[in-house]
């Protein structure tokens, strides 16, 4: 028979027993997870001023500037706008096909308020499309009274490109626009899983390089310009990815299975941002 062992003894043999089984847990829900991959986007640089001829830019697509607004100094009602006898606090919303793209800030106590604000990104309107643009004043969070609206199929004649103009929506009310050539960005246009053999696309921007030579999410990109991911460095990935537009580079892409492989090639390194 052996002797007791030493209290510490067992205590030790215990911990490392635990030790063990918590590790091997740890190896079970690695297993069922799978291993995180680092997830990346290949950079954006605005290109301001830079010309580029009309049929390169997508149609119906324009910057779009909210410069002003004029209402009545009173509701239809003849009652003030607030309580306190102030201008409404007006904001604008901008709707295409019955989706909103976007809602200015508001600006307190103002009946002829002054945005001059571009909207962050270009907007496409099509000629086909519905056009509506909305002016509210705003009251809570969750509550805001109407101050005039128009609505027109596609943008109204009057917005001529490069040039102000000046909206008659009803209630007796005006807005002052601006539209112009849109805006472009430098860039490849993805958002990738980087692995050790390919770099697995996430997302892919619309109006993007990548997007115009065919790349969709869950494709594998396998090879840039002639060499492998699976040889490159580790840093040396997402950089090549992401100078590949400029370089006009090729592409070998896999689909989600890995299989199918085929060359693309990048037409140059323009991206059109939309909201």
């Amino acid at each position: 028979m052996l002797a007791p062992m030493h209290r510490s003894v067992v205590h030790e043999l215990v911990r490392c027993a635990y030790a063990r089984g918590l590790f091997s847990c740890l190896l079970a829900g690695t297993a069922l997870l799978g291993c995180a991959y680092p997830r990346h986007t290949t950079p954006l640089n605005a290109a301001p001023g830079i010309k580029v001829p009309s049929e390169q830019t997508p149609g119906g697509m324009y910057a779009f500037r909210l410069i002003s607004a004029v209402a009545p100094e009173t509701k239809m009602s003849g009652l003030h706008w607030d309580d306190d006898g102030t201008g409404p606090d007006m904001f604008a919303r901008i709707y295409v096909d019955d989706r909103k793209v976007w809602e200015s800030p508001v600006i307190e106590n103002e009946p002829r308020p002054t945005w001059n604000r571009v909207l962050p990104h270009n907007v496409i309107i099509p000629r086909h499309s519905d056009f509506r643009l909305e002016l509210w004043d705003y009251d809570t969070p969750v509550s805001a009274d109407p101050i005039g609206r128009i609505e027109h199929r596609g943008l109204p004649p009057t917005a001529i490109p490069d040039a102000m103009a000046r909206l008659q929506l009803d209630a007796g009310t005006m807005v002052v626009i601006m539209v112009s050539a849109p805006q472009p960005h430098r860039g490849v246009g993805l958002e990738v899983e980087v692995r050790e053999d390919a770099l697995k696309v996430l997302a892919v921007e619309p109006y993007s390089p990548a997007a115009r030579a065919g790349v969709k999410k869950g494709d594998h990109i396998v090879g840039i310009a002639n060499e492998r991911v699976a040889h490159m460095a580790e840093g040396a990935k997402m950089s090549e990815l992401s100078l590949a537009a400029g370089r006009h580079a090729k592409l070998m892409i896999t689909d989600a299975n890995g299989q199918n492989e085929r060359e693309i090639q990048l037409d140059g390194e323009l991206t059109w941002l939309v909201l």
